[in-house]
């Protein structure tokens, strides 16, 4: 079986695939490409994209760090444009299939793909030999339109998924929206924790992400905003190990809602990221962290207060 995904009904359709891993500006810009000439056409835009990172067939290990999981990926791609996503059941065998092959089994025998929409760095067959030039030989030799979008620039930086990847692992979260076209997020559901916040007057939700192996941003206190219950709520979160209460030696994220005292374990949450505040500290006691806590709370109330503004 070649796709995965529940069976969709095309008749004309407009091609793109892609891991698309955050569906940010640049993906958005191919997308929007592709929605384009699907209604130029009376098409149907469908992407080709993957249930996990290809990585994991080729090296046979999880490849962590992704960031969107699936069904945020895929509420993206539609919101974006896709009338269709298919996800590619990417096996060993897929791995060791030629782009010949795929270019023929798939986009054209399976598929009956009408026009390929794709970006400057489209790859896919093995050791990646499906790249744009074999495309162009391709599509002339089958009649077949092809549409490649350039790399989208901003700040003289390349939009990637990689590159907003290493500004999230760095903590520079603040940077991210600029090329992801939203703030960093985590979903997940909130789980039972120590405790040991609320003996400090900051009870906190301890929570747990959806995807086992989201992106976690770098060790540190940010000003965030969660989602929950459907509303909005201003909030710190630490990511680390809190060194001065615990000695678990276990990363944690950990959210304290600014003026908030309902009980919501087991409720689903998303965590937006906005800036880190300061680095994990190891305090010399308690008291010590109560007070850098205020301070915290203080300088997200003046950051919030500033970008209603």
């Amino acid at each position: 079986m070649t796709f995965l995904s529940e069976p969709c009904t095309f008749f004309h359709p407009i091609v793109t695939m892609g891991t698309f891993d955050g569906v940010h500006l640049g993906h958005q810009a191919l997308l929007k490409k592709l929605r384009q000439r699907a209604d130029e056409t009376g098409g149907e835009a469908v992407v080709i994209t993957y249930l996990h990172h290809p990585l994991e067939t080729i090296h046979r290990k999880t490849f962590p760090y992704l960031l969107t999981p699936q069904k945020k990926k895929e509420a993206l791609l539609k919101k974006w444009g896709a009338d269709c996503v298919l996800y590619l059941n990417f096996t060993p065998q897929m791995a060791a299939m030629d782009a010949e092959d795929f270019f023929q089994n798939i986009l054209i025998d399976e598929l009956h793909t009408r026009e390929l929409v794709v970006g400057y760095d489209t790859h896919f067959g093995k050791n990646r030999s499906g790249n744009i030039d074999f495309l162009r030989r391709a599509c002339i030799q089958h009649n077949l339109p092809l549409d490649i979008l350039p790399p989208l620039e901003i700040n003289n930086r390349i939009v990637s998924s990689s590159f907003i990847r290493d500004l999230i692992r760095e903590g520079a979260v603040n940077a991210v929206p600029q090329y992801l076209g939203r703030p960093y997020s985590l979903r997940g559901t909130v789980v039972d924790g120590h405790k040991i916040g609320r003996t400090l007057g900051f009870p906190t939700l301890n929570l747990s992400m959806q995807a086992p192996f989201s992106l976690i941003p770098d060790i540190g206190v940010y000003i965030c905003e969660v989602e929950i219950q459907g509303h909005l709520h201003q909030a710190l979160t630490n990511v680390g190990y809190s060194p001065t209460i615990k000695n678990t030696g276990i990363k944690e994220v950990e959210t304290y809602i600014l003026d908030f005292n309902t009980q919501v374990y087991g409720e689903e949450f998303e965590l937006y990221f906005y800036k880190k505040l300061r680095e994990e500290l190891l305090f010399s006691s308690k008291d010590a962290l109560i007070s850098q806590i205020h301070a915290d709370v203080k300088a997200a109330e003046e950051f919030f207060c500033e970008r209603q503004k």
